[in-house]
This record gives C-alpha cells, structure tokens and sequence, in this order.
C-alpha cells in the first residue's frame, strides 16, 4: 500500500471496466469513485472502495491525489514511479502523466500529458480536448511511465463505452456551469482527433484513423449530452415549483 496517496477513478459505465481500473491501483492508501452520472450508485464497490460525488479534492483526506478514468489502468511500473516521485524531497506539488492508447490493434501515445497526480488541495479541470486533469501551479514534474487506456475490440463496445464516458464527462462540465459554445465543440473534436491522428504508436492507419474519429466524436459527444442537461433544468425546476405540498 502507498501511504499518501488517494486513486481517484471518474466512473462512467461501472461492471468490469470500473473494477479493472480499481484493480490496478490497489496498492493506494485510498480508492474513490466519483458517479457523476449516477450509474455506479447501486453497484457493489470491492472493500475498502468508497463512492463520493464531491470534487476529488474534497472527498479525499489524503495529500496526494491520482486521477483515473475508468478504462484507464496503472500498470505496477508506474505505481513504483508515483512513489519514487513523491517520496523524494523536495517533491513538486504536481505531475505530468503520459496516457498510452491501446485501441484496434494500435499502441498510440498522444503528445503532451495531462496533470494526474497533484498535491491537495486540487481540482478537476478539462482542456480543449475534455482531457480530464488535475489542478497544479506550476512548475510540475512529469512520469516516465504511462496511465494505459484500452479502448473496446469491437466497435459498438467502443461506440457503448463512449457514449457512458460522454455521459459522465457532461455531468462533470455541468456541476462547473460550463456553457456550450460552438467554438468550444469545434475546437475540442479537431484538437482531440488531430493529437491522435499524429500520436506516436506502431499501427495500421485504419486502427489510428479509428481511434482519431471516436475520439473526435466523444467530444461532440459530451457537449451534445451536456446541452440537453443544461436545457432540462429550467423544466424540472417549473416542475418542482408545480409540485403540491404537504401542510404538517
């Protein structure tokens, strides 16, 4: 076990993609599940797993956090390394982490690397992509081992575990009151699709150009999931001041 440190993994669909996600951060003082979409409540969690829907920095009493996302598992290199980093003074208050991408056969390794590991207090963020990360004043470090995502083999799985991560992204981007905005979709598919298409990797060109396409349509995805969420507010709260009371 790793004193110190609280694995957070953001849920989206739960069952055996959640578990495998768990599974490879075992060795953490704390696990935590956020449901931001409310899917996982029901579902048994493996002991000593706890569910929360605060903001990671909030839920959490350790002084280190790692941010997951389900599919996304941390192979025991990296385990070694997040302990090596934080366990040698004077650490920094936060880490770059590299996501590697297994996806139809390709092995991708998309430029740059989102902040996953941060000294509390912290909070999520998400680029232009909708890459999820923590926040970090700056200087941060950066890992040498990858966080390793491994998207579906077929493709409606694919297609069925994006649509739970969109799902799960929206209600994040809607507890932060952020807006849609037509520049924000456009910008965030293009970027998204493009640092996959030009990810280093080994792969045949359809596995890359596939991986590039999903990860386009995630974002259009997300905002389209987010816009219905912002839309139906005002009509459950007419429905809410509709609803008759009870005199006691």
């Amino acid at each position: 076990m790793s004193v110190g440190i609280a694995a957070v993994v953001v849920a989206s669909r739960g069952a055996r993609r959640l578990e495998r996600s768990l599974a490879s951060v075992a060795w953490a003082e704390e696990r935590i599940v956020l449901d931001p979409a409310g899917r996982v409540g029901a579902e048994a969690l493996p002991p000593g797993v706890r569910l929360s829907g605060e903001d990671p920095g909030a839920s959490s009493g350790s002084p280190w956090l790692l941010l997951l996302h389900e599919g996304e598992v941390a192979p025991p290199a990296l385990a070694a390394a997040i302990g090596a980093a934080v366990g040698t003074p004077p650490a920094k208050a936060a880490f770059r982490v590299p996501l590697e991408i297994v996806a139809f056969g390709a092995t991708l390794q998309p430029r740059g690397a989102p902040v996953r590991l941060a000294r509390r207090p912290t909070s999520l963020r998400h680029g232009t992509g909708l890459a999820a990360e923590l926040t970090a004043a700056p200087p941060t470090g950066q890992l040498a081992v990858p966080l390793v995502a491994r998207v579906n083999d077929s493709l409606a799985g694919a297609v069925g575990d994006l649509d739970a991560d969109a799902a799960a992204l929206a209600a994040l981007l809607r507890a932060r009151r952020v807006r849609v905005s037509l520049a924000r979709v456009l910008l965030g598919a293009l970027a998204t699709a493009g640092r996959l298409g030009l990810a280093r990797g080994a792969g045949d060109r359809w596995a890359r150009w596939s991986a590039a396409v999903l990860g386009g349509y995630r974002v259009l995805v997300t905002y389209a999931k987010l816009w219905e969420l912002a839309r139906a507010e005002p009509t459950l709260a007419s429905l809410a001041k509709m609803a008759p009371t009870t005199d006691r």
